[in-house]
């Protein structure tokens, strides 16, 4: 009777000390999981920022580029136009990732920045799809700019070609980061779920 008395004492304690690193177990892994978001949410405001930047050189130059250039001499409403552009893809930047790049993962709820990081790939994916929209439009009225305003016609097709590669190449360049978010948030998402 000794003998099982023992026996069931130890389980006791090989039960409360395997609990115990089972615990420290997950604590470790959730700090970990919690790390390895903030770089990934670090990647992404790096990401925004180049975003953002891009967007204020245009806004600050498209007058020197668009409107006092002697080949484009774009109208003040195009140029206006392409500056409330990037104010507004600013805003949109800062809209979509600011509950995201606000939130403390040190000590936040997971399910909350889990649906927040959904919200933000969400506005992305579907930002994509205004975008080539909007860019088609701006291009379209570019060109239109060029060809009306242009006093050297013989100037005005490698200025239009020139522009849609600058076009294409930033286009490319915004799609891809713009894409990288997505995936960075599917990264997240599956890390939180999984």
């Amino acid at each position: 009777m000794e003998e099982n008395n023992y026996t069931l004492e130890q389980m006791r304690a090989d039960y409360q000390q395997l609990k115990e690193r089972l615990e420290n177990q997950e604590i470790i892994n959730d700090a970990l999981m919690r790390e390895t978001m903030g770089g990934k949410v670090r990647s992404m405001r790096g990401t925004v920022g180049w975003s953002i930047g891009c967007a204020v050189f245009v806004f600050l130059t498209a007058p020197v580029i668009f409107h006092y250039n002697p080949v484009v001499h774009a109208s003040w409403a195009f140029t206006i136009a392409t500056m409330l552009l990037m104010a507004f893809c600013i805003f949109l930047d800062w809209k979509f990732n600011h509950k995201v790049q606000g939130t403390d993962l040190s000590n936040c709820d997971m399910l909350t920045f889990s649906k927040h990081v959904r919200e933000m790939k969400a506005n992305y994916a579907g930002w994509i799809k205004w975008a080539f929209i909007i860019i088609v439009f701006w291009a379209g009225w570019l060109i239109a700019e060029v060809l009306l305003n242009v006093e050297e016609k013989k100037l005005a097709i490698p200025m239009v070609v020139g522009l849609l590669f600058g076009l294409i190449v930033g286009g490319i360049i915004g799609y891809s980061m713009d894409r990288k978010i997505i995936r960075t948030c599917s990264e997240i998402i599956n890390q939180i779920e999984n």
